[in-house]
């Protein structure tokens, strides 16, 4: 559901510009109900319009909106796992240990890169294996580690601008 947002302060506001917001909020209470009912956040409402969201869920009360409780919202949220699920393929085991070989095999490679200053983070997306993986990799090799104020600088030293 796409919704056109409406202006939002910018700062703090006037009595005169709330008193326009909730004006605005008001006249368009039908729209807001319609948004309430098909489970968005009262918080999301109330800032598409600028409003304090306690100031909105009284006027949905006022309205004759039967309010959800605090489990009934919960329940509408998405579970973490599954926000990610869905954009990527989920990866068989075999998939996951020809990564792993394919890093093995790259072992010279990645330790002179390593040492050269890249992370383990790009590394890991590179190889697309976990992180963890390549630290625990790094230490059986005896690659030594980068603190991380030292990575830190790695990472900047090019950045600076003269």
């Amino acid at each position: 559901m796409t919704t056109t947002p409406h202006p939002k302060p910018v700062g703090p506001t006037t009595p005169a510009e709330k008193a326009a917001a909730r004006d605005a909020a008001r006249a368009d209470s039908t729209r807001i109900i319609q948004r309430y009912q098909a489970h968005e956040p009262v918080s999301r409402i109330a800032a598409d319009y600028g409003i304090n969201p306690d100031w909105l869920a009284l006027r949905l009360v006022e309205w004759g909106i039967h309010r959800r409780h605090r489990h009934e919202a919960h329940a509408l949220r998405r579970p973490a796992g599954h926000v990610f699920r869905g954009r990527t393929r989920r990866r068989s085991t075999a998939e996951v240990r020809a990564a792993q070989a394919q890093f093995t095999g790259d072992r010279a490679d990645v330790t002179a890169r390593y040492l050269a200053g890249t992370s383990i983070t790009s590394l890991a997306r590179e190889y697309q294996v976990a992180p963890t993986w390549i630290t625990e990799r790094l230490d059986d090799w005896g690659v030594p580690r980068r603190s991380q104020s030292e990575a830190t600088r790695v990472q900047t030293r090019g950045a600076r601008k003269p």
